[in-house]
């Protein structure tokens, strides 16, 4: 069954949601959904014939039924606030096993509507107000403020540092502040939180997600120091690669099987790519990485009672497929291009905004290459040939 073009899901939204789209000259558009917390949920880049980038759970969509666990509609830039596991935790309840039985996603995260504050044809700005409880028992009134900006090729050249010309693109990015609406400070005792960001993506059979890191050339490192690669049991090679020689990990986005892997700060650099083979799409998500190392560290989101609940990673990516119990979140699976800010301590009235671009591109494969190249130091068929069958 062929997969719908950017105009064909864009009627599917909008037989059951209301949409704003932002367009440009340029024949680029995204789809923001305020019913799903503002949500990008697909973008294009060649008018409403053209692919339909992100990923859409039809589904959950078209469903009446609100799941108490988690709505997973898709979105190509959704927000999500951490930390998700241990004693800080806002997806369980105060106490409770942290088991998948008990977990859920707190409904402004969820199933409630952000409201539009503004919109132009390129941009929209939404609020949305919420109380947040982690397992401690602490409480976080907050406001949340998120914008999502569609950038013309020049501007999208100029933030991503790459040269996009002669190439089908759309860019957008969202700004998304976090701000403490209760009387007291947040403190590390009691919990911390903080903002992630997820860019979700179709599977595919040849589909490779690709993460730069740091390393000093002496270092004499293990896999384990690199990369943190068993939230959901350990990965072989024929889903987990680190290549020592290019700095670069690269990871299978098939759908096949359940698998995550992060990165701590001092590993991290500021982007993540995915080139898929089969679409010939190459996509790239950027954040604002602090230039020092933050003071509260970022969250940890494992389910567990934690040593260190702040030596989290900064960074994440998320293949969906079979689990344990034989099945995964969505039929056919999804991955994931994850991005989070450090824990929070703020003040009452103070906020902190992290920013989240993502860049979808198509065209000539040498000049895609040139871009993977100039960016992250290796080239199409390099990331191709890593899990080639």
């Amino acid at each position: 069954m062929p997969e719908k073009t950017f105009g064909e899901d864009l009627e599917f939204l909008n037989q059951h949601l209301e949409t704003v789209v932002l367009r440009n000259a340029e024949d680029a558009a995204v789809v923001v959904v305020p019913e799903y917390q503002g949500r990008t949920m697909i973008s294009g880049n060649a008018g409403d014939q053209g692919s339909s980038y992100g990923f859409i759970n039809y589904g959950a969509v078209e469903s009446d039924v609100i799941n108490p666990q988690i709505n997973l509609y898709g979105g190509e830039d959704r927000l999500w606030v951490s930390p998700e596991g241990g004693q800080n935790s806002i997806f369980f309840e105060p106490g409770v096993e942290m088991a998948f039985a008990n977990w859920r996603t707190p409904a402004e995260l969820d199933s409630e509507t952000f409201t539009v504050q503004s919109q132009t044809n390129s941009s929209v700005s939404m609020t949305k107000d919420a109380l947040f409880t982690n397992w401690s028992d602490t409480q976080f009134k907050v406001q949340i403020d998120r914008s999502v900006v569609l950038l013309d090729s020049a501007a999208a050249g100029e933030k991503f540092g790459a040269d996009l010309s002669k190439l089908k693109i759309v860019a957008h990015e969202s700004h998304n502040t976090l701000i403490n609406r209760g009387e007291t400070a947040w403190e590390p005792d009691t919990g911390l939180i903080g903002l992630w960001m997820i860019c979700m993506s179709k599977p595919g059979a040849q589909a490779t997600l690709f993460v730069p890191f740091k390393a000093d050339a002496d270092e004499a490192l293990i896999d384990a120091d690199i990369v943190t690669a068993n939230y959901f049991g350990e990965l072989d090679e024929t889903r987990l690669k680190v290549d020592r020689e290019n700095k670069m990990i690269y990871f299978r986005g098939d759908g096949h099987l359940r698998s995550k892997l992060g990165i701590n700060f001092a590993r991290v650099a500021n982007m993540i790519g995915s080139w898929d083979e089969q679409r010939q799409v190459l996509s790239i998500v950027s954040f604002n990485l602090p230039e020092t190392a933050p003071e509260n560290g970022y969250n940890n989101n494992l389910w567990e009672m934690q040593d260190d609940p702040y030596a989290g990673d900064v960074i994440n990516c998320y293949n969906d497929g079979v689990n344990d119990s034989g099945s995964g979140m969505v039929d056919g699976g999804f991955y994931e291009m994850e991005t989070l800010s450090p824990a929070l301590a703020l003040a009452p009235g103070e906020g902190y905004t992290h920013i989240q671009r993502t860049l979808r591109m198509e065209g000539d494969r040498p000049k895609l290459s040139a871009v993977a190249k100039s960016l992250f130091g290796v080239d199409l068929d390099q990331i191709a040939s890593q899990f080639a069958t």
